[in-house]
């Protein structure tokens, strides 16, 4: 009776096991779908574009970002704006949602978010 009582103790461990390893498998699998509809649907900018082109839709003045077509760009401290050398404090001040502009980037201010640096703003309007 003792070896009888032994397989199905090694069946039902076996079993468990297998539910066990199913469900921590399904929750990677939850988490990494999770993960992708996080990132930002769309064309990614390449780190080759070195101008761009479009249409301010936000400006926000505390952190610097400015929000253009819909993609997020960080002023450098002293950046050329119209021909001659600004501080983004004294750029920030100027912009308005619906100017059309056109960007100089550099490279990439924050790797999470992938904002990229601006080096010159034309204001095109």
């Amino acid at each position: 009776m003792i070896t009888r009582l032994l397989p199905f103790q090694l069946h039902r461990v076996l079993v468990i096991a297998v539910f066990a390893l199913t469900a921590i498998t399904s929750g990677f699998l939850a988490s990494s779908a999770q993960a992708d509809d996080e990132v930002v649907d769309g064309n990614p900018m390449s780190l080759r574009t070195v101008s761009f082109e479009g249409t301010v839709n936000s400006v926000h003045p505390d952190s610097f970002i400015l929000i253009v077509d819909d993609n997020s760009f960080v002023l450098e401290r002293v950046i050329t704006f119209n021909g001659a050398s600004w501080s983004r404090e004294q750029v920030v001040q100027r912009l308005v949602e619906g100017d059309r502009l056109k960007l100089e980037l550099g490279g990439v201010a924050d790797q999470q978010t992938g904002a990229r640096l601006v080096q010159k703003v034309e204001v095109l309007n």
